[in-house]
């Protein structure tokens, strides 16, 4: 199948998986030179996949896809976001009570929490502090966990946790193990879906994981009803 610019013009095999890679590598907050790093090519040779000017094989693109934490089906999905940067520095810059919010019903034995923004490595730090404490009072093994990651958006795009935040969050994940019945998660896009089914099948919650894909954002005060009266539901 043949891709087309915005402007309605052909582009090559290369040229749209370049794309496709920029895409990717701007929703995780990376530049080519962390990319490169991280992955263990050449900046230089990120840069000319990026512009389709290099051709790569199979196992570069295993790598690149396990750097920027994405399955090879989900690479190549059709779900497209703008290969523009954005500014995570001008989000991080707002409240952090702004970007992250979460409630507890003690009663129903449930904490639910919405992720309306990026995410410093500072600030997950004292999230993970505060959600444990938030836990312990808690049924231990009866816990029901909402997350809602809807609103972590810039500009109308999907951004999702930088590396190290996503590693905090796994860990995390893992300490409420032993205290979780349930976890649901609402996701943004197919990439946080993704991204979210392979951190749970790390950090060995995704018998207790379920997902639902919804694209329009709320507002927490309206989320936490919504999010309180999930049970065992999943959304494709």
């Amino acid at each position: 199948m043949v891709s087309y610019t915005e402007e309605g013009c052909p582009i090559s095999i290369l040229e749209d998986f370049g794309l496709r890679l920029r895409e990717l590598r701007l929703r995780s907050n990376l530049s080519q030179e962390m990319l490169a790093a991280r992955s263990g090519l050449d900046r230089t040779y990120i840069g000319g996949v990026e512009r389709g000017t290099r051709n790569i094989s199979l196992k570069n693109i295993e790598r690149l896809c396990d750097t920027l934490d994405v399955d090879i089906s989900y690479f190549f999905h059709h779900e497209r976001f703008s290969p523009y940067s954005v500014s995570f520095k001008n989000e991080l810059e707002r409240p952090f009570k702004e970007r992250f919010s979460y409630h507890v019903d003690a009663a129903a034995n449930i904490i639910a929490w919405q992720v309306n923004g990026p995410i410093l490595l500072e600030e997950m730090r004292l999230v993970a502090a505060d959600l444990k404490k938030a836990c312990l009072p808690l049924v231990s093994g009866k816990v029901k966990l909402r997350m809602d990651h809807r609103r972590m958006m810039i500009h109308g795009q999907p951004i999702v946790f930088q590396h190290e935040v996503k590693e905090k969050w796994e860990e995390l994940l893992r300490w409420f193990l032993p205290h979780c019945e349930e976890i649901v998660v609402l996701c943004n896009s197919k990439l946080m879906q993704n991204q979210m089914n392979r951190l749970v099948r790390r950090s060995g919650i995704i018998n207790v994981q379920n997902y639902l894909f919804i694209d329009i954002p709320i507002h927490f005060e309206e989320a936490v009803p919504v999010l309180f009266a999930l049970n065992h539901q999943h959304v494709e």
